[in-house]
């Protein structure tokens, strides 16, 4: 056991809430006074930031002076001293109460001026004084009846929040947003405020208190966000393929769009040229207020079903000996190419009709054949035509000639006859 008779103590209790506790002991040899310093310091975290205080007091007491005051020589109290030393920590502490009831009992028994009582209890406060410095030395540090201003230190630290989930959290607009909760590290109810409304793209936040017991709130936020990455639906009125006739009026039916954000319109892109055979693509295209673009499209054929129509006549009249007959015409909102069937006439693609051979008057004096009109879509119609052959009176042959014929009868006759030969 260390001996402080002629030293100042000087103890250091740092104590930091609900992290440790720590004495430090100092001797400082100087006789006759001892002086108790303590240093209180409490750290705390409040809202991310660090704040201190430090409780100082200090005290005076010294065994030698109460010896003095009491007329105890040095041998009496060095006896005294040797006997504590040898106490441990519990046997100190169990000595210290005893001395407590001890000087209660003097000092309700009221004859403080009795020459007994009083050296008694002068002896008693110097053991007490004694024990109280042994128990320092120990680490126990029991100064309730030395230091009355030593008070446990005021609860100041709010409680820690923790949010539950993502942080910031994202919800879809026109969905349904749940919220995670926080938890504190206290236990205590933690109460939430804020509304998210997920019809509405925007930021919102979320926040989250908890009071301890001593009044303290800590508090937290989440951020929500309510964003808009869903492109508007679009609908076409109507069939999404359409066929239009070569020539007929195409009439556009249209299309609608819905979306989350609300209203939204749509823009119709693209042309159809019913007097073109091809195929033709409408885009409807809308875009909300975020910027999401959401199209369909239709499908727009231009067809040619219609056959060639024959506007020129059936009958052709050509003179004989030349191969000129005349044209065969047709309508159609396509080229046409023409074709004939057999070998006796011919014609063009563009339907100029033709003897293959001259023809003679006297040999045939009818053509017939049928005619093929066909459009670019391959749309064709037939017409059965027929070329009549007309006499070139120019071209024909006359003469006079003589002839005899003989007969067996009774009699004889002689005549005489024209004809005409070509």
């Amino acid at each position: 056991m260390t001996s402080f008779k002629n030293s100042i103590p000087i103890i250091f209790d740092i104590c930091i809430i609900n992290k440790c506790f720590i004495n430090l002991h100092i001797l400082f040899s100087k006789p006759l006074q001892s002086v108790i310093i303590r240093f209180w310091s409490d750290f705390m975290t409040i809202n991310n930031k660090f704040s201190a205080y430090i409780l100082v007091s200090a005290f005076l007491f010294s065994p030698f002076t109460l010896a003095q005051q009491f007329q105890i020589d040095d041998k009496q109290l060095e006896a005294i001293t040797e006997k504590l030393e040898k106490f441990d920590e519990q046997q100190l502490l169990d000595r210290k109460e005893e001395i407590n009831l001890r000087l209660q009992k003097l000092e309700q028994d009221g004859d403080s001026e009795d020459t007994d009582t009083s050296s008694e209890q002068g002896i008693l406060n110097i053991e007490l004084t004694i024990i109280e410095q042994l128990l320092l030395l120990t680490g126990a540090a029991v100064l309730n009846s030395v230091l009355d201003d030593s008070t446990i230190p005021p609860d100041t630290v709010s409680p820690v929040i923790t949010v539950n989930g993502d942080n910031p959290a994202t919800v879809e607009l026109g969905s349904t947003y749940t919220d995670a909760g926080a938890t504190s590290d206290g236990g205590e109810t933690v109460v939430s405020v804020g509304t998210v409304d997920t019809n509405s793209v925007g930021i919102y936040t979320i926040t989250y208190t908890a009071t301890d017991a001593a009044g303290n709130v800590g508090t937290a936020t989440r951020t929500v966000n309510v964003v808009d990455t869903t492109a508007p639906v679009v609908t076409l009125t109507g069939a999404a393929t359409v066929t239009v006739e070569l020539g007929d009026t195409y009439t556009e039916l249209g299309a609608t769009a819905s979306d989350a954000s609300g209203t939204v319109t749509v823009v119709t892109t693209g042309t159809v040229d019913t007097d073109t055979v091809g195929s033709y693509t409408v885009t409807y295209t809308s875009t909300d207020a975020s910027g999401n673009v959401g199209t369909a499209t239709r499908t727009v054929n231009v067809v040619d079903t219609t056959a060639p129509v024959f506007t020129s006549s059936a009958t052709f009249s050509a003179v004989e000996n030349q191969t000129s007959i005349g044209t065969v015409t047709a309508t159609d909102l396509q080229a046409i190419t023409f074709t004939i069937s057999g070998n006796e006439l011919e014609i063009t693609s563009g339907g100029v009709l033709t003897f293959a051979t001259a023809p003679d008057y006297e040999t045939k004096t009818s053509y017939t054949a049928t005619v093929t009109a066909t459009d670019a879509s391959s749309n064709s119609s037939t017409q059965d035509i027929t070329v009549n052959v007309t006499n070139d009176e120019d071209d024909d042959d006359t003469g006079t000639g003589t002839g005899t014929g003989t007969g067996t009868g009774t009699g004889t006759g002689t005549g005489t006859g024209t004809g005409t030969g070509t």
